[in-house]
């Protein structure tokens, strides 16, 4: 009889304690957003879908060679100067967010987003290209100032293409004389004073 009681207490006590806590929240404001209409605020470091900035991106290949499971495909053609960038793909459906391209980028072009809804209903959809072919992205250091692109250091790498430059084009106005005067002297001809048969 005893243990009859006991438990009818324990039951009483119970749902009056669950009763008090959700009387608490009766009269706070709710939390829940009406997602996707409302969303919540991510914090600054969140790991949300990869994003390439092709702007900033070179095609080094380091994001694409430390990623454990081979979801980045860059694609370049030529070499040299004449090296631009066609694609530039990572495959979501292989991703697993480990973050160690965003490290390993020089300049910062490949970091997380805070993109994280991609619900879709097709896999091959989840392959998301960031270059246009029609407009290839340069590779190499002095194209990519040439054509405006980013380039760390851009001042100081300029300053050394100018003087390249200048360089380049003293050593060619130092060389037309020279080449001039070889032209003017007469082929096989004898020397003054001297005359053919003496």
């Amino acid at each position: 009889m005893t243990q009859y009681l006991r438990d009818i207490y324990d039951a009483v006590v119970t749902a009056l304690k669950g009763m008090g806590i959700t009387g608490k929240h009766l009269a706070r404001k709710p939390v829940t957003l009406q997602y996707p209409d409302e969303r919540w605020v991510l914090p600054e470091r969140f790991k949300g879908f990869i994003y390439n900035d092709t702007h900033r991106c070179d095609a080094c290949l380091r994001c694409a060679k430390v990623c454990p499971v081979d979801c980045i495909y860059i694609e370049t053609v030529g070499k040299g100067k004449d090296r631009f960038m066609h694609r530039y793909a990572v495959d979501y459906n292989k991703c697993i967010w480990c973050g160690l391209c965003t490290i390993e980028c020089p300049t910062n072009a490949c970091q997380h987003s805070h993109d994280y809804d991609h619900a879709v209903y097709r896999r091959d959809r989840l392959v998301y290209e960031f270059v246009d072919p029609k407009h290839p992205v340069p590779c190499h250091k002095e194209r990519r100032l040439e054509m405006g692109y980013y380039v760390p250091n851009a001042e100081a790498e300029r300053a050394k293409l100018a003087a390249r430059k200048e360089a380049a084009r003293k050593k060619a106005e130092q060389e037309k004389p020279e080449a001039g005067g070889k032209d003017d002297a007469p082929a096989g001809g004898a020397p003054d004073g001297e005359t053919k048969g003496e």
